[in-house]
């Protein structure tokens, strides 16, 4: 009854955090639009390059302080200890380093601006870029602390909070201070960062967590604590690392193909600005759900309740791959014309098209990733990225040179395959989960395609009728999403109840 209750109440918490979240994407996309008409795609590219930079600097100087924080302090509710104490421990251990290197970055301003060697680039930009992170910091321990305690609505609100004053300020600049230089592309981002996160920090601190004051013993030590920490801030940073070296590579290996300076980051800016939000747009749920997973299973990992954690799997499993079918079916449907609609061209379209098989794989590593964090398998994590990074990155530097854009897809299709098909061999491995894969894989893949067949058909006939094609698109996307649906549940009909799912997933 207990797990009954818990995955109604972690659904309910998934549905509210995807309400805000797929506002925030679909914000964010137009967004991305926007400052892609107004200053041109080659500048959004620098700007992503920027930003890249960025969040590495704030992994780096933050100690992934979310996934600390939401980890260790679930383990200790789940333990019954003293949770208020790991929380000094976590915002003590990530403020210290960041304000740190804040300070580094203070110094060595000038140095780095030289050494990155781009006029917009100044020592003030970076200056302005440094403050921010101790705001990014103790936001993300502020964070991991409510969804420790499940209050994922607060996150939520100061995301929107974030956004909307980020947005507000990039808007107003591009608009009347950008084109008659009176602002720099860069000093505008900085400036919509700082302003976006002390907003966000500000609506977070105005409201505090329930502690027990009875219970003074906690389960480790702050030394303890920063070797645990440890291997969460290595995951982390290798992936921000090996990230920005991935981006900074693509311009480049553009320029070998044979593209001028502004035709390599016009691409890049057109990849990191629509194609890659395109495809990562559908997967607000899997986001949410996978910040979720970190402390259910933090908590049923402290209580040695391994029964819930291969149930929670299977059915994570089974609803990411079925909703990403879905999405999948929907690109290959209609990539060129959402690409069109987005901004883009036919090539856009065209290479969400082809992406549109690697979707599956993209969800499941969001899902994955936070099973992963919430069994503590953060050493894995990190070997397995490098691994990842080390095929996408050999695939791009060997592809791109030959086969320009098209190399871009190669390489992260390449890595996405390889390395999701490992993490999910090691997820049911650490889980012991036999997996139901008639439900996980065939059943929604026939479904999907029944569905998907149907509804081409149905379109057929009514090709006749002029319409819009927003609104044929929306027509398809209903009819096939409620066909898929049905079929799904239908032939889900005779394992429906809990107790046969279970056995068959804790056979042996």
């Amino acid at each position: 009854m207990t797990n009954i209750l818990n995955q109604r109440k972690m659904l309910s918490e998934t549905l509210f955090l995807s309400t805000f979240s797929v506002g925030l994407q679909g914000l964010g996309l137009l967004l991305n639009i926007f400052l892609t008409k107004r200053l041109g795609a080659a500048t959004v590219g620098e700007l992503t390059l920027i930003g890249s930079f960025y969040g590495l600097a704030a992994v780096l100087s933050g100690g992934s302080g979310f996934i600390a924080t939401s980890r260790f302090l679930s383990e200790e509710l789940g333990c019954g200890g003293n949770p208020h104490r790991v929380f000094q421990y976590a915002s003590r251990f990530c403020m210290g380093l960041s304000l740190s290197c804040t300070a580094l970055l203070l110094l060595l301003a000038p140095f780095a601006a030289d050494c990155i060697g781009r006029e917009a680039v100044t020592a003030g930009t970076i200056r302005l870029l440094s403050i921010s992170l101790p705001l990014s910091a103790w936001i993300a321990c502020l964070k991991g602390r409510c969804y420790a305690y499940n209050r994922v609505y607060l996150p939520a609100l100061s995301e929107c909070i974030e956004f909307i004053m980020k947005a507000a300020v990039l808007a107003f600049c591009t608009i009347f201070l950008i084109p008659n230089g009176r602002l720099s592309v860069l000093n505008a981002f900085a400036a919509a960062m700082l302003l976006g996160q002390g907003s966000a920090a500000f609506f977070l601190v105005m409201f505090r967590m329930p502690h027990s004051e009875n219970c003074t013993v906690c389960s480790f030590t702050f030394g303890r604590f920063i070797r645990l920490v440890l291997p969460v801030i290595g995951n982390a940073s290798l992936v921000a690392l090996l990230s920005s070296t991935n981006d900074a590579l693509v311009p480049l290996t553009l320029l070998q193909f044979g593209n001028s300076t502004e035709q390599a980051l016009a691409q890049f800016g057109e990849f990191e600005a629509i194609i890659i939000p395109t495809l990562f747009f559908p997967s607000v749920i899997q986001c949410c759900m996978s910040g979720l997973l970190v402390p259910e299973l933090s908590r049923c990992k402290a209580a040695k309740d391994s029964d819930s954690i291969r149930m929670m799997t299977q059915r994570v499993l089974e609803q990411t791959i079925a909703y990403a079918l879905f999405v999948a079916v929907i690109l290959l449907q209609f990539g060129v014309q959402i690409g069109t609609l987005l901004g883009g061209d036919q090539f856009t379209g065209h290479i969400l098209q082809l992406m549109a098989p690697v979707v599956p794989f993209i969800y499941l590593e969001i899902i994955m990733e936070g099973i992963l964090r919430g069994l503590g398998r953060h050493n894995f994590s990190t070997v397995n990225y490098l691994a990842e990074y080390m095929v996408r990155i050999s695939v791009l530097l060997i592809c791109v040179p030959l086969f320009g854009f098209y190399g871009i897809v190669a390489s992260y299709m390449a890595c996405n395959l390889t390395g999701n098909a490992v993490r999910l061999y090691f997820v049911l491995r650490q889980t012991q989960l036999r997996p139901v894969w008639s439900r996980i894989l065939l059943r929604p893949l026939f479904s999907v395609i029944l569905s998907w067949q149907l509804t081409l058909l149905t379109d057929h006939f009514t090709r006749g009728i002029p319409l819009p094609v927003l609104l044929r698109m929306v027509l398809f996307v209903l009819l096939c999403g409620g066909i898929y649906r049905l079929l799904l549940r239908y032939i889900n009909k005779a394992p429906r109840n809990a107790e046969p799912l279970r056995k068959t997933c804790l056979q042996g």
